[in-house]
Order: C-alpha cells, then sequence, then structure tokens
C-alpha cells in the first residue's frame, strides 16, 4: 500500500506532492513569527528560549480546535551543512525524531528540487509516512516534515485535490553563526559554529464554538512541550557530541 514510485514519474502526481510541499513550507516558515497570544509561563516549565504560541485553526480541511506552537534555538559546534546532512540522514532520525517511535525508516520517493544537489521533497515511512521538504543555500538550511495519511498521498498521486490536503509542519532552520570562529579547515576556510533553530505544532481539538482554549489544557500543551523540546535538543546534543 506504500509503493510510491508513480508519485515521481506521474507528472499530476508529481506536480500535487510539490504543491502539497511548498503550503507546508510557507505554512511552517509563518510560525516561526509567533503570530497569536504568546505564553509566558511563571513557572520554570520552559527554558527562557523557548517560546510557545496558540493560534485558533482556521485550516477548513483541519478539525476546528487550536494549534499551539513551539520553538526554540541551540548553538551548535558544527558547520551549517554537517548538521543539515545529519537532519537528513534516515538512518539515524530514529534516534531523535519522535514520529518514528524509535524505529528505522524508508525512503519511499524522492523530488528533486531546483539545481543545487540534495535539496530534495521526500516521502519517508516506518509507523507512519511523513512528507518532507529539505534544501541548503550558503545562509540557512531548512528540513520541514509533516506526517500525512496514506489515503491522502493515494488520492493525489491518482488525480486528487491537492488544495484540499493539509499539513501541520514542524522542522528545523539551520543557520551559520559566522560570530564564532571554530579554526579553519585544510583550505583554510573559517570553520563556523550553527543555530539550529526547532519548531514543533500540534493540533487541539475543541468544541465547535469554542473561543478560547482552557487552563488546563494549555498547561498540559505547555508541558508536553516541554518534554518534547528537552528531548529532542538533548538526543540531537547527545548524536552530534555537544556538551553544553
Amino acid at each position: 500500500m506504500h509503493d510510491l514510485k508513480g508519485v515521481v514519474n506521474d507528472p499530476e502526481g508529481l506536480d500535487n506532492v510539490m504543491q502539497i510541499s511548498l503550503r507546508m513550507v510557507k505554512r511552517f516558515c509563518e510560525i516561526l513569527s509567533m503570530t497569536g497570544n504568546l505564553i509566558y509561563p511563571t513557572s520554570s516549565q520552559l527554558n527562557n528560549e523557548d517560546r510557545v504560541s496558540i493560534r485558533k485553526n482556521e485550516e477548513f480541511t483541519q478539525q476546528r480546535g487550536f494549534i499551539v506552537s513551539a520553538s526554540t534555538s541551540i548553538w551548535l559546534p558544527h558547520s551549517l551543512k554537517s548538521v543539515s546532512n545529519f537532519l537528513k540522514d534516515v538512518n539515524t532520525r530514529c534516534q531523535w525524531d519522535v514520529l518514528t517511535g524509535g524505529n528505522n525508516v524508508t525512503e519511499l520517493a524522492q523530488i528533486n528540487t531546483g539545481t543545487i544537489p540534495g535539496n530534495s521533497i521526500t516521502i519517508i515511512h516506518n509507523n507512519m509516512l511523513i512528507l518532507q521538504e529539505s534544501g541548503i543555500v550558503e545562509i540557512r538550511a531548512f528540513l520541514i516534515y509533516a506526517p500525512i495519511d496514506a489515503l491522502i498521498v493515494n488520492s493525489i498521486v491518482n488525480g486528487g485535490d491537492a488544495k484540499k490536503v493539509t499539513a501541520l509542519p514542524s522542522g528545523f532552520i539551520i543557520s551559520p553563526d559566522c560570530c564564532y570562529s571554530l579554526g579553519r579547515d585544510n583550505n583554510g576556510n573559517a570553520q563556523n559554529g550553527s543555530i539550529l533553530t526547532i519548531a514543533f505544532q500540534i493540533l487541539i481539538i475543541g468544541p465547535p464554538n469554542d473561543n478560547s482554549i482552557s487552563q488546563k489544557e494549555q498547561k498540559s500543551a505547555l508541558t508536553s512541550f516541554h518534554t518534547l523540546l528537552s528531548s529532542t535538543v538533548l538526543k540531537i546534543k547527545t548524536i552530534l557530541d555537544c556538551s553544553d
């Protein structure tokens, strides 16, 4: 049921996947501005670098409710390219991505985008299908992904309406840290660290006419995101052998 070779070969299926991925990337970039109500907890539940926002979901293709977004940024003593390659590696993804449940993932389809090698849209699978787009240029890199239902993938591959498909993306933006040099490589080029920004989203389903989120739900969201952000940061730092 997950044979998606036709996605790459069929022009209509290819166009549909690219449309959905474009909206996914655009939506992810929009959440980084953290519009909506920012939560500033009085407890030490979140780190000072963490930002959490709640907004009402107006997306007609999703259940009504509230979307909770959270992000944090960390410094890593590795180059932008090294961090980008690490995040794209399907062999180590299960070590940091909670969506994998600790299980290995398989790349089912890949669509190259642009002229830079490695920039691509991919569909990966373990216990679910994940649509992902990754890219790298000189000043930044990104890896953005969202779970997507297998029935929806089959629909768009077979000519379904891609405009009715939505995805709630999470992911990473990687920026070079040009202010702190780690030395020079064999070619004399400065080796800098990088700043990794992580952002996650969840949808909280509420009554159709509810215009606010309860304190209990807000507290639960904070707890969930604190655990998710902290564990993901710790896993990435451990794999990359980075100490605080």
